[in-house]
């Protein structure tokens, strides 16, 4: 017998198939086709919206277009934000910090603008955010690489091998049991699994739902290397069972 976890998640993916092909689907449309009740595709639509896949309309839903392979709309950066917002409460005055070039970590420390720190980092964007007056901003050096702006290279690990934090902030593109932090980028890699390495306190990992479960070609560091991982509510639960029972201590927000 499905669990509802999953009764629910194949209903969600049937409605997601039907707004590719149509682009603009109906509620009645939705129901009719699925044989459910309104209100039963109301939440969905709700929670599908929330997850930053589709907007709503006047009892319509309409799927949102990938761009360059990617989603980016105001409800998929407010789950990040949220996401990155606990992660910057860990974070006490006067730390040494690592984050990486993630999106998600970059937006923690924007929080933590009222905390002087030390952050040190192979993410160029941080030098372009506002900062606590007296904190103090490290970039790695090394070679830069664009879009993202992540410096990699000899010079960039050279920097992390001769520094220590008392926590880090990280990122990823997927996280498993089996293939633990990963990302597709080698250069990047090699400095995100150094992090994890210098880190004297606990290593915080941020990733959305859309990253847990999978994985990307080249691992950063293992399950076991994770003390918290700060995801939300519609991560897969079997995958935040197999987390807690590996020793990570998962919090996840409700949006």
């Amino acid at each position: 017998m499905k669990s509802s976890y999953k009764v629910i998640q194949d209903r969600r993916e049937q409605i997601m198939d039907l707004l590719k092909e149509k682009l603009t689907v109906s509620v009645k449309e939705i129901s009719e086709f699925l044989k459910v009740s309104e209100i039963t595709v109301r939440r969905d639509l709700t929670a599908l919206e929330k997850m930053g896949l589709i907007v709503r309309e006047h009892g319509k839903a309409q799927i949102i277009q990938k761009e360059n392979g990617e989603i980016y709309n105001k409800e998929l950066e407010a789950l990040k934000c949220t996401i990155a917002q606990r992660a910057a409460a860990f974070v006490k005055e006067g730390d040494t910090l690592f984050i990486n070039t993630s999106s998600t970590a970059l937006a923690a420390i924007k929080k933590l603008e009222e905390k002087r720190v030390t952050i040190v980092t192979n993410n160029v964007k941080v030098a372009n955010i506002d900062h606590h007056p007296n904190s103090t901003v490290i970039l790695s050096g090394g070679e830069i690489r664009f879009p993202k702006e992540a410096l990699v290279g000899d010079i960039a690990i050279e920097s992390f091998s001769k520094m220590s934090s008392d926590i880090s902030i990280i990122g990823c593109s997927g996280l498993s049991l089996e293939n633990g932090i990963t990302t597709p980028v080698l250069h990047e890699a090699k400095i995100n699994s150094l992090i994890i390495e210098r880190t004297k306190g606990p290593v915080v990992v941020v990733a959305d739902y859309r990253k847990i479960g999978f994985s990307s070609n080249f691992t950063s560091g293992n399950i076991k290397d994770i003390d918290y991982l700060i995801t939300d509510s519609f991560a897969p639960p079997e995958a935040i069972k197999a987390f807690e029972k590996a020793g990570v201590r998962v919090i996840q927000i409700e949006i």
